[in-house]
């Protein structure tokens, strides 16, 4: 009778240890097929879009302190990447991508922007519109909580990406344009 006991708790212990090792293997095989499924979906639902732009660089001028003139043109690629909750642009050069010329974020739930962490909101909608640029009018937007020194405000829309930016610190008003604008800066935009 006691041997019969003992090969009767082998076998149950046999019987626990292999449901124990399938459900782990099992558990390790599904998880894996989850993640990869996961991970896949997340790559086939974002996009990616590349376009040159012509970033124009405008400073006060050293004479007269109240004038803005053109110091610097550089070509740009714009890489546009489209997610779920989230569309990212990065401003690099098309020659060496680790010159990067400025990233943003935009959050579509809140229409808010994130540049270098800082978050920004609308303060004006629909501010400047050109069909040439954008079917879509550009809103006016600002840092929600504004420090000395900080960036001013800027033009920006989902579509198009950023407009301009004013960087205070530097005395300086940056305007992001496609290769084939013919939009007077100066007339349109600068000090507007």
């Amino acid at each position: 009778m006691k041997k019969t006991l003992d090969i009767l708790l082998i076998l149950v212990a046999i019987v626990v240890v292999a449901f124990v090792g399938l459900t782990i293997f099992g558990v390790s095989v599904m998880g894996t097929k989850t993640d990869s499924d996961y991970f896949e979906k997340r790559y086939q639902g974002s996009t990616e879009l590349t376009e040159t732009r012509i970033l124009y660089s405008f400073g006060l001028d050293t004479i007269q302190w109240e004038e803005y003139v053109l110091k610097r043109k550089v070509q740009l690629d714009l890489k546009k990447i489209e997610r779920d909750s989230t569309i990212s642009y990065h401003y690099v050069d098309p020659k060496d991508s680790l010159a990067n010329y400025g990233s943003v974020q935009f959050v579509r739930r809140d229409k808010s922007l994130y540049i270098l962490g800082e978050k920004h909101h609308i303060l004006e909608p629909k501010k400047y519109h050109n069909k040439h640029l954008s079917q879509f009018p550009f809103d006016l937007y600002e840092l929600v909580e504004p420090y000395d020194d900080a960036n001013g405000p800027f033009l920006f829309n989902p579509d198009y990406g950023l407009l301009n930016l004013e960087v205070w610190s530097a005395g300086k008003q940056m305007f992001y344009l496609p290769t084939d604008s013919k939009i007077n800066i100066e007339k349109e935009l600068l000090r507007k």
